[in-house]
């Protein structure tokens, strides 16, 4: 065994990433954009794509001996799958010199969510794969838990997780993710935090919208300066200087669902706590309700005009009603005419 691997085994000893297409996201820490197999180096095509498909067949983790040239390796290929139905998400695939072994796997976290269709009531749907609870630092549901429905609302856990910058600018990306054609995959860039470290760190996430109401993809840790670098977009810096700057409570309201997605740090300071299922007419006085929904519509098929506040009472965590002025704007990362959040400016009267 050489010391300096030569060009067609460059890759040797690095785990690489695809999604359920087999595109190319990731070669140890340099990130890819969903590129073709064939920006990884010979070996990988040779004796790693064999054992993918049939992974992506099975579904099932493959570990095997393969030979490339007069050299013997061992080859690994983790398949990622969705808790909702078990359906392919990611891989993962590796190989080593054999009698080597393989260096640690970083983790990634599969997501899955479903819309219901607005005005039902219902709520949204969330499945995470096995690894999930891992990568977030939380407890999985039960201990045999192996992936499926998360148990948790995703507004709410995502607004746990994320920094504040990344609460208020995240709904732009997650219309531009809403707006994708059907298969064509997303890519965003996100600070959270873990949860049982509390450490910070990037996030990147790869999805693609699958149906007109169902989503799919897997996140990864990265470093925060990819995260920087990424995030280039003016609309997501002034966003982030807003929440900065901006000392009243914020929340972003999904219009379509009736439901607060985040909150920024200073909504605390108002004590009244968003519903575990994140329904903002729970949180509104009957009398209000209508008055703020309307704002909260016209404003998202008004993306980025001003429109006059509306009064409305808050329930607080003590049962009492707080008073506050709305003010509203509808996001988006792209021209466009209609969004579905907004975001809102609660003024404590």
């Amino acid at each position: 065994m050489t010391t300096r691997n030569p060009k067609s085994r460059r890759h040797e000893g690095q785990w690489l990433v695809f999604d359920e297409e087999s595109l190319l996201y990731a070669i140890g820490d340099v990130l890819y954009t969903g590129v073709s197999l064939n920006n990884a180096d010979l070996a990988v095509r040779k004796i790693v794509a064999p054992m993918m498909e049939r992974a992506r067949k099975t579904g099932v983790e493959q570990r095997e001996t393969m030979h490339f040239g007069y050299d013997a390796f061992d080859v690994g290929v983790k398949p990622a799958l969705g808790g909702r139905d078990g359906s392919l998400v990611a891989l993962q695939a590796c190989y080593v010199p054999t009698g080597e072994r393989f260096p640690a796997r970083p983790p990634i976290a599969v997501w899955e969510w479903d819309e219901p269709a607005p005005g039902g009531g219902a709520l949204l749907r969330h499945w995470w794969g096995e690894e999930a609870p891992r990568f977030y630092g939380v407890e999985p549901p039960s201990a045999d838990w192996h992936g499926g429905a998360s148990g948790r609302d995703p507004y709410r856990f995502m607004d746990s997780v994320l920094t504040d910058e990344f609460r208020v600018a995240i709904a732009a990306l997650m219309q531009d993710f809403r707006d994708a054609e059907i298969d064509e995959p997303v890519i965003m860039f996100m600070a959270q935090r873990h949860v049982a470290m509390g450490s910070l760190r990037g996030v990147r996430a790869v999805g693609r919208r699958k149906s007109g109401s169902y989503y799919a993809g897997f996140s990864a840790n990265v470093g925060l300066s990819e995260v920087h670098r990424a995030v280039s977009g003016p609309l997501m810096r002034q966003l982030g200087a807003f929440a900065a700057i901006v000392t009243d409570p914020l929340m972003v309201v999904d219009v379509v669902h009736e439901a607060v997605v985040v909150t920024s740090d200073d909504f605390a300071h108002i004590d009244v706590p968003v519903p575990a299922n994140s329904s903002l007419r729970a949180m509104v006085h009957v009398d209000d309700v209508d008055d703020v929904l309307e704002l909260v519509r016209y404003c998202a098929k008004h993306p980025g005009e001003r429109s006059r506040p509306v009064r409305g009472s808050l329930r607080t965590r003590a049962g009492a009603w707080l008073d506050v002025f709305v003010h509203a704007v509808g996001t988006s990362n792209t021209a466009r005419s209609v969004t579905k959040f907004v975001m809102c400016r609660l003024e404590v009267t």
